[in-house]
């Protein structure tokens, strides 16, 4: 036999065997032909011939690949949890640690630095997510409210004062205190009303866990 018809014989039979493995496993199939292939290959017509009848009928090799195949064990399925993602910490503003810091700088802070521990307390204040916008306001006003309302009540006791003078100018009623005096207790007033407005802050913290959006 010619080398052409060795060919023709390889390619008969691994032709049979490719349809006859079509329904292997990819991995089994692939091991299952590549080996054949290797056998068949560089023999001559005659060896050939001898070596496809040892190996038989390939519709009962691809039987026989498939029933070894559905003995052998499955492969283990590993299953890979995913790790926990870690719960983002917390922005500091958005902590009641400091929401609680912040009102105690803007109650006590006043009276150990009278304008910078004001300042920082409100900047504090502000920056906490704990409070509304109407509470941050409600403490920080408070004092300047007392001030105003004070400075109102002196000037219109001054008008009334001046308009019920009866004795001409100079004449003051003794029951009314002097306009300096009234601007006096409304800074003074305002002062102690910061710790009022802090400590309305702090009662409005009661039961919060989590800042307000």
């Amino acid at each position: 036999m010619t080398e052409a018809e060795a060919q023709s014989l390889r390619d008969d039979y691994l032709g049979r065997l490719d349809a006859a493995i079509a329904d292997l496993p990819w991995r089994v199939a692939n091991e299952l032909r590549s080996g054949i292939e290797e056998e068949l290959d560089g023999l001559d017509a005659a060896e050939l011939q001898s070596r496809i009848v040892q190996l038989g009928d390939p519709v009962r090799i691809a039987a026989a690949a498939k029933e070894e195949t559905g003995s052998a064990p499955p492969a283990p399925v590993v299953v890979v949890t995913p790790a926990p993602v870690p719960s983002a910490k917390p922005a500091t503003v958005d902590t009641k640690w400091f929401a609680i810091v912040g009102a105690l700088v803007l109650g006590i802070g006043s009276f150990l630095f009278p304008i910078g521990g004001w300042v920082i307390g409100v900047a504090l204040v502000t920056s906490s997510r704990f409070w509304r916008r109407w509470e941050k306001a409600v403490a920080i006003l408070l004092p300047f409210a007392v001030c105003v309302l004070i400075a109102l009540i002196s000037l219109l006791g001054a008008l009334w004062q001046g308009s019920g003078s009866a004795a001409g100018p100079g004449t003051s009623n003794p029951l009314l205190p002097s306009g300096l005096a009234m601007w006096h207790t409304s800074i003074v007033l305002g002062f102690f009303f910061v710790p009022v407005g802090a400590a309305w802050l702090l009662w409005r913290l009661r039961g919060r866990e989590a800042p307000r959006r």
